[in-house]
């Protein structure tokens, strides 16, 4: 059956976009479409004609992509805490961009911008840090027709996880808390902070977002959000000592459930949730006082990544690792892969042989 050309429906031609090679050599119609894409017209109509690739503000890409990463926190697709990372450290290759004139990076240039990551004294994983920014953006930049993954060809710095690591042992944790003075509110959260990190070995992103009605008194577990999880569906049993800690401590707060379980008591703070920042600063405090950390002459911490509040958590595991084996130790670490809990062991044991060989080969 034969159709009339007459008679036939008239489409709408909706014009594709430019390919993606062509923004180097032009163009208005590219820049047209990004500004559509990122729903900002507004820009297009004050800008001046001809627009060439040397006036793509790559801001406007991290505009959109932003806006992109919050719609996948809200679906919780991604936690907010890796979405506030990645709104962080892409800032850092903006300023690059401006500084190098650079407005149509190539994977030549992304390696040029880990190579100057490198030579600022960032660590390896630091850059890593950087670079995964640069490559998410730039992935979802593709995806949406937008501009080429130039990331995604450029591999990572070599960080070797096979280092000795060092992490107090049971007693040395325990000396923590004798540099815990007073009953003052501060005090009593400080004394229960500890004891909780040590008995449930959480990682500090699930210990911030603890609530006052995420601990089960009756049973004595707290339950927490774990890595990857959308809810708090995960239950930490609290060691007798702990649950006894975080009971004065909140007897003394008379706080709501929907309180924060760790929060601040100075006069610009009081109530305020504790962030990992604030965690690590105490506990660094008490790990300095007890004579665990030093610092230079400059006063920077030697060593911060070794004796650290993360260090807390690896001192956890070691624990549950050497009383209870490597099952019970991935349950209580809540790693996924048994590798994962043996290779963090295996640098801790790693450092503990090492020290003792320099003891035997002193002169």
């Amino acid at each position: 059956m034969g159709v009339n050309a007459s008679s036939s429906p008239s489409y709408i031609q909706v014009a594709s976009p430019p390919p993606l090679v062509d923004f180097r050599l032009n163009t208005l119609a590219f820049y047209s479409y990004l500004m559509q894409k990122l729903g900002m017209l507004s820009l297009v109509a004050t800008s001046s004609l001809p627009l060439t690739a040397a006036q793509l503000d790559h801001s406007l890409l991290v505009a959109g992509w932003t806006d992109h990463l919050d719609s996948q926190v809200s679906a919780g697709l991604l936690s907010g805490r890796t979405a506030a990372s990645y709104g962080r450290n892409i800032q850092r290759w903006l300023v690059w961009l401006a500084a190098s004139t650079c407005n149509a990076p190539t994977p030549r240039d992304v390696l040029a911008y880990v190579a100057s990551l490198r030579d600022s004294g960032l660590s390896g994983a630091s850059c890593n840090a950087y670079l995964d920014a640069v490559r998410s953006l730039y992935r979802w930049a593709e995806s949406n027709s937008l501009y080429p993954a130039i990331g995604r060809s450029v591999a990572g710095v070599k960080v070797r996880k096979d280092e000795p690591l060092d992490c107090l042992d049971k007693t040395a944790v325990a000396g923590l808390l004798a540099h815990v003075e007073g009953a003052s509110l501060t005090a009593l959260r400080n004394r229960a902070l500890v004891r909780v990190m040590f008995s449930t070995g959480l990682r500090l992103v699930s210990l911030v977002e603890a609530s006052v009605g995420n601990v089960d008194i009756e049973a004595g577990t707290l339950s927490y959000r774990g890595k990857g999880d959308k809810e708090a569906s995960r239950r930490a049993v609290l060691s007798p000592s702990a649950l006894d800690a975080v009971v004065a401590y909140l007897q003394s707060r008379n706080a709501t459930l929907d309180a924060p379980l760790f929060c601040g008591h100075g006069n610009r703070s009081n109530g305020v949730r504790l962030s990992d920042r604030s965690v690590r600063q105490v506990i660094t405090g008490l790990m300095e006082a007890a004579g665990h950390i030093q610092r230079s002459a400059a006063g920077h911490i030697q060593r911060p990544r070794v004796l650290s509040a993360h260090s807390l958590r690896r001192s956890a595991i070691t624990a549950a690792y050497e009383a209870h084996g490597l099952d019970a130790a991935q349950l209580f670490a809540g790693h996924a892969d048994p590798k994962t809990t043996r290779r963090a062991y295996a640098r801790v044991e790693k450092g503990r042989t090492l020290a003792k060989i320099a003891v035997t080969m002193d002169l």
